[in-house]
């Protein structure tokens, strides 16, 4: 297998944990809201089309493409991750 896409799917299963990690620490401390059930749905759903995306036999233009969505989805969790703890770890949150 091509070297370049197992580091995509390195990235992708390390982004995977990430994802499920934070949601789940979030459910633990029963902070999931609508709009961050949505915001993580849609993240899962485009992980998982990348995912899909690794299984293709891709050309070196359509793996470059590949990396660079990763790293799109990539910054997309860690900005989504950001705000949850802004929100949560804000001192005069009404939530808690």
């Amino acid at each position: 297998m091509d070297s370049g896409l197992d580091n995509a799917k390195q990235r992708l299963d390390e982004l995977g944990r990430l994802i499920k990690e934070k949601r789940g620490a979030l459910e633990r401390h029963q902070l999931v809201e609508d709009e961050l059930r949505q915001e993580w749905d849609d993240m899962l759903r485009h992980h998982q089309e990348l995912c899909r995306r690794t299984e293709d036999d891709l050309a070196a233009t359509a793996r470059q493409t590949l990396q660079e969505d990763i790293d799109v989805l990539r910054h997309a969790f860690f900005r989504w991750a950001a705000r949850v703890d802004e929100r949560f770890n804000s001192p005069d949150d009404s939530t808690r």
